[in-house]
């Protein structure tokens, strides 16, 4: 019967190996750790649990490093993990069923790496069941498709010093893929300790060594950026990525962080143009067409943004940004309790998110205020009007009842600034427009 190691780099890693390894000690014939310089007993740990150690000299590089365990591996077939991740248990059981059957046909197995955050802006990003104990509190994860689990003696080899992969090696050897919704939980995953500290400065050097060796490299080009933009090197960045899309114009990572990089300096027309080129395709991601959607929104695409969001939903009912575009699209189009109940639909999808929480208490602070505000209540809803934005700032309707409200009292000056507002959140608010209009008349009597 087929026989499976499982490899492992590690250094410093005492708090975290043991759970690692004891969700994969009921499946591996073999567990191999190289450890690149530990100061702890993480050695000790791993080999009380029943692994082999060995060490291996730091060079900078993780390809290198985890192609010497896959050299010192016996098995036939080989599953990649880091100390930070477990393996999920159903998954263990379907890994194991795979290799006693020799990979049914195939050479390597692309798994699902769950990178638990709480960021549902971020790409990928997948509300978790409530009450998932492998959440660890987290409302959900960055879904990525890695090759983890692979033949041996096969010559397959990490390439990539950083961001290390071993697909281009598989396809060009002729290897066979399958693909299985086989989870591995990271719980390492901090996009702001990224950003600090020897740890983010030695990845960037490493990024830019392999983009500088690589100038026509897209995935080489968009690594060097990723890590770039996490150290608030913005410029640089914003450069990689231009080269990438230079190189291959339809490239969605180059394509969703340069368009990121545009949309946080205002400049929402070169975003459509990047985003488009990329969701011409027949399946275009779901954050790609909600990124375009709200796009469509500012410039005053209604109908349009209403056909990107419908779309979005259609191949993911559970992308929290396109139900909150969807609700400010029906809010425009005069529909308030269908945006309620697409707010609502996102809270119900990740119910710790106290910014989802916050929109559905904002809209129902704004229907409040607009009957106080009909019934001659104008301090109650003045007061209902600013804890709603205080809750949600980006609601245009708000900030349009708001300086309805304040012109009824008599803030002309407050009054224009929040119509003007509401204007740039949303061009063409023909509320707003109305309101402004009447609000210069006014003064001019």
């Amino acid at each position: 019967m087929p026989t499976l190691s499982v490899i492992m780099i590690v250094k410093d890693e005492a708090a975290r190996i043991e759970a690692c390894l004891a969700s994969v000690r009921s499946i591996a014939d073999e567990i191999v750790v190289g450890d690149t310089g530990s100061t702890d007993n993480t050695a000790a740990l791993a080999e009380a649990l029943g692994a082999r150690v060995f060490p291996i000299a730091w060079l900078d590089d993780f390809a290198a490093a985890r192609n010497e365990t896959i050299a010192a591996a016996t098995g036939d077939w080989l599953l990649h993990l880091d100390a930070d991740e477990l393996l999920d248990p159903d998954g263990a059981r379907r890994i194991r069923d795979i290799v006693d059957h020799d990979g049914y046909g195939a050479d390597a197995v692309e798994l699902v790496l769950a990178n638990y955050c709480d960021d549902p802006r971020a790409w990928r990003w997948t509300p978790v069941d409530a009450g998932c104990e492998c959440a660890r509190g987290f409302s959900g994860y960055l879904r990525v498709g890695l090759l983890r689990l692979f033949r041996n003696r096969m010559g397959f080899a990490y390439r990539e010093p950083v961001h290390e992969n071993i697909t281009e090696s598989v396809v060009e050897r002729g290897g066979k893929v399958l693909q299985e919704d086989i989870l591995i939980h990271h719980y390492g995953y901090d996009p702001d300790r990224a950003r600090r500290g020897d740890k983010a400065a030695r990845y960037l050097a490493i990024a830019r060594r392999k983009m500088e060796a690589q100038p026509e490299n897209v995935k080489a080009l968009h690594d060097f950026a990723e890590q770039a933009l996490a150290c608030n090197l913005v410029a640089e960045a914003e450069t990689a990525c231009r080269k990438a899309l230079a190189l291959d114009a339809r490239d969605a990572d180059s394509a969703t962080t340069l368009a990121n990089i545009l949309l946080n300096r205002g400049e929402f027309g070169e975003a459509r143009a990047v985003l488009e080129v990329v969701a011409a395709r027949d399946t275009a991601p779901p954050h790609m067409l909600t990124a375009l959607a709200a796009i469509d929104c500012r410039e005053g695409r209604v109908e349009d943004a209403r056909r990107r969001l419908d779309a979005a939903l259609e191949a993911d009912p559970k992308a929290l940004m396109a139900h909150v575009g969807l609700a400010r699209v029906f809010d425009r189009q005069g529909h308030p309790a269908h945006a309620l109940r697409e707010l609502e639909m996102a809270r119900d999808l990740a119910p710790k998110l106290v910014e989802f929480q916050n929109l559905v208490r904002a809209h129902t602070l704004r229907v409040e205020a607009e009957d106080l505000f009909q019934n001659g209540f104008f301090r109650e809803a003045l007061a209902a009007l600013v804890e709603g934005l205080r809750l949600d700032p980006e609601d245009p309707f708000m900030h349009n009842d708001l300086g309805v409200v304040l012109h009824a009292l008599g803030q002309v000056a407050k009054a224009r600034e929040s119509f003007e507002r509401a204007l740039r959140l949303a061009p063409g608010l023909a509320a707003a427009e109305a309101n402004l209009a009447r609000l210069a008349r006014d003064v001019d009597r």
